[in-house]
């Protein structure tokens, strides 16, 4: 059972998981309901593309150092080389604060094409450039959140999430109340600055656990552990390179075909479903090491049993989410200030294919972990596959039909991926019944 499974700090670490995200979803409806209500969905939509432009860069370009650090940190602190540890701490440092400049300066390069032919507005180059800090932060503590996490800092981890909400609103409500700074550029300005605040609360964090248990051990160069290293992480690199295809390309087709008040109305059903990908997030973080623990030390029968009985209860879970929200889809519009007979939209139909999307996201809770643990092929493969998909059947959808064929085209592509993942965890099965 999977009571067995898990020790009590697992089930504490589920608990502040799932507090911390209601509190986060709790504050990202309030966010929601003021830029609505005082900004417009014109403006949402606006910060929908330039955040989805910065999401496609930031997969393109990420080294995914928080995944590749907890992978090599998590074994080498079971194996107590800790000269080892240290040693892939300055390899993280170094790939995080490179690429995050590069980011930096690609986006600088690009800003004016992204403003002309996704927001329709030249004025707006100044915005995407700006929004590039946020990601720019996120890069920086990609290797302090593989170390978190290879040590299990779950609650570190979390609050990290409750403060960045928490700045957003704060400086959001001082912003229109108090001054009446009421622009997309504020916006991101205050996004930027709670990025920042959390920023350094993690490092804090970092430095007093690094101070702890690594302060006094040398670093040797390990040509082994380098290599190993670059190997693993050029395949993570190239899995999330390959994303940049096919994440967040939706928002910008949206914003290409149509307009900026279509992708605002699109990001505000999906906010309402988003609890669905909320209800299986925490796990993905927190069952991560212990699968690289099952993995390295050939407990296959507790690596399936996790995976399989989690995926039941969010199964189970987000049916009961979506039959609720969907009957009151309209009073929920309306509480976010959405006018839905102005918008000309069958925004019913919309959250349907919605919900359904979001759903089977949901049951690949564990894929990537899976990939990251048992083979990072199995990443590059399906993140090919999406990106093709999206680049040409997506996109030709979308020309066609609009919201509706990016939803259905969308919707066929992740029945197609899970099918595949499927597939890989049945092979695993299969190789440890038979061994």
């Amino acid at each position: 059972m999977l009571n067995r499974l898990v020790n009590s700090k697992f089930k504490k670490d589920v608990l502040v998981s799932y507090f911390t995200q209601f509190y986060t979803v709790l504050m990202g409806f309030f966010q929601l309901f003021l830029i609505n209500k005082y900004f417009g969905i014109e403006v949402f939509g606006q910060l929908s593309v330039i955040i989805a432009t910065a999401g496609i860069f930031s997969s393109l370009l990420t080294a995914r150092s928080s995944e590749a650090v907890t992978r090599f940190l998590k074994r080498e602190f079971l194996k107590n080389n800790l000269k080892n540890v240290k040693f892939v701490l300055y390899i993280g440092f170094f790939i995080d604060f490179v690429t995050a400049i590069f980011l930096l300066l690609i986006i600088y390069l690009l800003s004016d094409k992204i403003a002309y032919y996704f927001l329709k507005n030249n004025n707006l180059n100044y915005e995407v450039f700006l929004y590039s800090f946020v990601t720019f932060f996120l890069f920086i503590r990609g290797t302090v959140m593989g170390y978190l996490l290879s040590k299990e800092m779950i609650f570190h981890i979390k609050m990290m999430e409750i403060i960045e909400s928490s700045m957003k609103i704060i400086l959001l409500i001082m912003c229109i109340y108090l001054f009446n700074f009421i622009s997309l550029r504020n916006l991101i300005y205050i996004m930027i600055f709670s990025s920042f605040i959390s920023l350094l609360y993690a490092y804090y964090i970092f430095f007093n656990s690094y101070i702890k248990a690594l302060r006094n051990i040398k670093v040797n160069f390990n040509k082994n552990i380098l290599k190993e290293y670059w190997n693993f992480n050029l395949k993570t690199f190239f899995s999330s390179s390959l994303k940049a295809g096919n994440q967040n390309l939706d928002n910008l087709m949206l914003g290409y075909f149509l307009n900026t008040e279509i992708v605002g109305l699109y990001q505000v059903l999906k906010k309402i479903a988003s609890p669905i990908l909320i209800i299986a997030s925490p796990f993905s973080l927190i069952v991560y090491p212990k699968l690289i623990k099952y993995f390295e030390t050939n407990q296959k029968n507790k690596f399936i049993d996790i995976i399989l009985k989690i995926s039941f209860y969010i199964l189970v879970m987000s049916v009961v989410y979506s039959l609720i929200t969907y009957l009151f889809l309209d009073n929920i519009l309306k509480f976010m200030s959405i006018n839905i007979n102005s918008l000309q939209y069958n925004v019913n139909l919309y959250y349907l294919f919605v919900l359904f999307l979001h759903i089977l996201i949901a049951e690949m809770w564990w894929v990537r972990i899976f990939s990251n643990t048992v083979n990072p092929n199995y990443s590059i493969i399906m993140n090919l596959f999406a990106t093709f998909y999206q680049l040409s059947i997506t996109i030709i959808a979308t020309k066609i039909f609009g919201l509706i064929g990016l939803l259905f085209s969308i919707m066929i592509m992740n029945f197609l991926i899970l099918i595949f993942w499927l597939k890989k965890g049945y092979k695993y099965v299969y190789t440890y019944i038979h061994t």
